[in-house]
């Protein structure tokens, strides 16, 4: 049985969890924007202080690598970086799509789940999964495109969800083709990547502490005045 913690920030989620085995001993979710920088650690604190656990205690940590927000796959993944180094401890690398996809994952008829996360103006990030007794299976790989070029890749079966599902869904060529509409409220969670991670321990899929960087799938941007800045002083 392994302790792992997970963190997820690549979206406007802001979620940790702790996860022994298959087991999820607790989780601590804020589903605010841009409060990342300023809760995260706090939140990891607050979460092991409530299980009566400390950071020593843990086998892993487990990070949410994106795609998602430039600036929160950034915190996170740093946040990470700094106990698995502090530690001495393994790091997982679980793709933000794949989270948001496992969240169907009772929903076992083999259907195609498609995670969407807003990117900006028409654009999406988005993949495809099929679930094989109850495993996640990917289709696909991580893609960026807009609201018509992703109608035109599913039939109209597929099940949409994730954050970007709404704003997709406003979209008039997406409301008349997926008459199904998308799952509501099945936004990104710690819970589903520290399951994932767990999965990925079991097999020893680690991911290499120094060269473990965010799937941003497209460039990224910097921004002057980078709230991290902040985050790494306390760390």
């Amino acid at each position: 049985m392994a302790k792992i913690l997970a963190i997820e920030t690549a979206t406007r989620a802001c979620s940790v969890a702790l996860i022994d085995g298959e087991e999820i001993l607790g989780e601590l979710s804020l589903y605010v924007p841009r409060v990342h920088v300023e809760r995260l650690v706090i939140m990891i604190n607050n979460l092991l202080d409530n299980l009566h656990l400390k950071h020593s205690d843990l086998d892993a940590i487990a990070v949410s690598n994106g795609p998602g927000s430039f600036t929160g796959l950034r915190i996170g993944l740093s946040v990470a970086k700094g106990i698995a180094f502090a530690l001495n401890k393994k790091i997982i690398a679980v793709p933000t799509l794949d989270a948001i996809a496992f969240r169907l994952r009772e929903f076992d008829d083999g259907k195609v789940v498609a995670p969407l996360l807003h990117a900006r103006a028409e654009e999406f990030y988005y993949a495809s999964f099929k679930f094989v007794n109850s495993k996640l299976e990917p289709l696909g790989d991580y893609l960026i495109a807009e609201a018509g070029k992703i109608a035109d890749d599913f039939d109209q079966d597929t099940i949409f969800v994730g954050d970007g599902a709404e704003t997709f869904f406003k979209n008039e060529i997406v409301r008349r083709k997926f008459v199904s509409g998308y799952r509501k409220g099945l936004a990104a969670s710690a819970r589903e990547v520290a399951l994932l991670a767990a999965e990925k321990f079991e097999r020893g899929e680690f991911a290499d502490l120094r060269s473990l960087v965010p799937l941003y799938i497209k460039d990224f941007v910097a921004v002057k005045g980078n709230p991290l800045n902040k985050l790494l002083e306390k760390i």
